[in-house]
């Protein structure tokens, strides 16, 4: 990997030609012209010529001969030449046959190496059946087919746990970060331009065809989708941070959902899409279309890469039960007591207390700044509690707080001989006879 990983970052890239973008553009990695040739002649073997066993053109680089190989007719005589028996015998020949070239390429099916040790085992090998590793799908022609996922339904397990925590943990930056983790793995490159001169751009879609969206409604759908990622990311990490810190990175999500949403676009989003079609559109539509090729033609393909999907509508669904109501406010109530019935008994009383003591000493204030304390302690201790409660306390704790400040201000213009009201919308107390127990 040393010839496709950046010694700073340690971004591991698809193909060296990546990595020297990465090093012009990125400010934190950027090296000189004569620095990145350094860097690359000191990995690359420096031979003179390199032949194509084949054709016997002449290359001066390793990374040259494998793009020659994948892409001309050289690979076809290849694969015809590599043939795995239908029973592979436990042992490898001593003596590799002379047909196979001494240059293979890194993504020749199975990567035979260029010498393999006496008694060598192959592992994980199987003749005319189709096999699912790491998003490869093998086809029985022995032709490497990457799976792409279709856009909008990624996934973000391929993120390792400490970088999503990370991410999560960056504050506004988080909008921008998830969509370089997601966007710049291999399998995610689910969408291309057809014509760079015209908005359109067409994206995978779940039946494993072709959308088209114009750019603007592209743009949105990717943001939207971004912000469901960070909340997906935000269920994997939740045993990774306290409740404190969880109901922050959700406000955080929510803060850029509804506020960032121009900026990250006008600043970011607009950058990234822009640059993923000046570098890499003919990749990306020839990878889609060669994909949507093979789904076509191949049931086998087609069944694994619906596999694959289907796994992720279950993270998807996983994800979006943990944003639902565990702990209803009748189990709350049952804990700590209803409060209509607690303000109800001693409603009276409440209203009086305005006129002789200063609001913050009232029981009605106390009451209810205790009460959400107490709710909110409840909650952080309750193992079974889900994102979607966390989510309610915070929402009920600004309900309470907002009616609040309304009965301060009415307690503020309260005028002598006038009984203050302290009903506000979803705060509403019928008044109940208690002449037995005072509940305060």
């Amino acid at each position: 990997m040393a010839d496709r990983s950046c010694p700073t970052c340690n971004y591991i890239f698809e193909y060296p030609s990546r990595l020297k973008k990465h090093f012009a553009n990125v400010i934190k990695c950027k090296k000189t012209n004569i620095e990145i040739e350094d860097y690359f002649a000191t990995i690359y073997n420096p031979n003179p010529i390199i032949k194509c066993s084949y054709c016997n053109k002449e290359f001066s680089r390793k990374d040259s001969l494998n793009r020659h190989m994948k892409t001309s007719k050289c690979l076809n005589q290849l694969q015809n030449q590599i043939q795995i028996p239908d029973q592979i015998p436990n042992q490898i020949p001593n003596q590799i046959p002379n047909q196979i070239p001494n240059q293979i390429p890194n993504q020749i099916p199975n990567q035979i190496p260029n010498q393999l040790p006496n008694n060598q085992q192959i592992n994980n090998t199987t003749n005319n059946q189709n096999t699912i590793n790491n998003n490869t799908i093998i086809i029985n022609n022995n032709i490497n087919i990457q799976h792409i996922n279709p856009f909008g339904f990624e996934d973000v397990r391929t993120i390792p746990i400490p970088e999503m925590k990370t991410i999560l943990s960056s504050g506004e930056n988080a909008g921008f970060q998830i969509i370089k983790a997601i966007y710049n793995k291999l399998e995610n490159k689910n969408f291309y331009k057809p014509n760079m001169s015209r908005p359109e751009i067409a994206c995978l879609n779940t039946e494993f065809n072709l959308t088209i969206y114009k750019c603007k409604e592209f743009c949105d759908t990717l943001f939207d989708r971004c912000i469901a990622f960070l909340h997906h990311m935000l269920y994997l990490c939740k045993n990774e941070f306290s409740k404190t810190a969880i109901k922050n990175i959700y406000d955080n999500i929510e803060y850029i959902e509804t506020t960032m949403r121009t900026e990250i676009y006008d600043k970011q989003l607009q950058n990234i899409i822009e640059s993923e079609f000046r570098n890499n559109n003919l990749d990306n539509k020839d990878r889609i279309k060669k994909f949507i090729k093979e789904i076509k033609e191949n049931t086998e393909t087609k069944e694994q890469s619906k596999s694959l999907l289907n796994n992720i509508l279950l993270l998807n669904n996983d994800s979006h039960n943990e944003y639902k109501i565990s702990i209803t406010e009748d189990e709350i109530n049952k804990v700590f007591g209803d409060p209509k019935v607690i303000v109800g008994l001693n409603k009276k009383e409440f209203r009086e207390e305005f006129h002789f003591k200063r609001y913050e000493e009232t029981k009605f204030y106390k009451f209810w700044t205790d009460r959400i304390k107490n709710e909110t302690v409840y909650i952080n201790k309750c193992k079974t509690a889900t994102i979607g409660d966390i989510k309610t306390i915070k929402t009920r704790t600004t309900k309470i707080e907002l009616m609040l400040n309304i009965i301060k201000a009415r307690a503020d213009n309260l005028k002598a001989g006038d009984l203050i009201d302290i009903d506000v919308e979803d705060f509403t107390f019928d008044e109940i006879a208690n002449d037995e127990t005072e509940i305060f």
